[in-house]
């Protein structure tokens, strides 16, 4: 499921970055902000997984996607005042993001850290 998931998911959202990309001219001083948003907001989704999965380390996950899901809905505000389509073709994203943070954080509170040199 997941795989179908994120296929659909990165195309609107690949979709949508040409529009508002279209939208501003390609490379203007206007789309520094919408754009930048928008790949700070892609780095932060690249880099969850290795957080999670790869080190474990739920605190860095946690923080990375509570920072992902502000970028995220900033890129939707910028992008609707762009092109309205654009942005509402990021609402399953975020959606998806809602879901993904309320996992992480629920995760997170199921497993303290273990402080260093202690055990139970």
């Amino acid at each position: 499921m997941f795989p179908v998931a994120w296929t659909v998911l990165y195309t609107g959202m690949g979709y949508a970055s040409y529009l508002v990309w279209n939208e501003l001219g390609g490379c203007s001083s206007k789309a520094i902000v919408p754009m930048g948003l928008y790949g700070a907001q892609l780095a932060l989704n690249w880099a969850w997984p290795p957080f999670f999965f790869g080190a474990r380390n739920l605190r860095m996950a946690l923080i990375d996607i509570l920072c992902l899901d502000a970028l995220a809905i900033g890129t939707v505000c910028s992008w609707y005042r762009i092109h309205r389509p654009a942005a509402l073709l990021l609402l399953p994203y975020l959606g998806w993001l809602a879901m993904a943070t309320c996992l992480t954080i629920r995760i997170w509170k199921d497993n303290p850290e273990q402080k260093p040199g202690k055990s139970e």
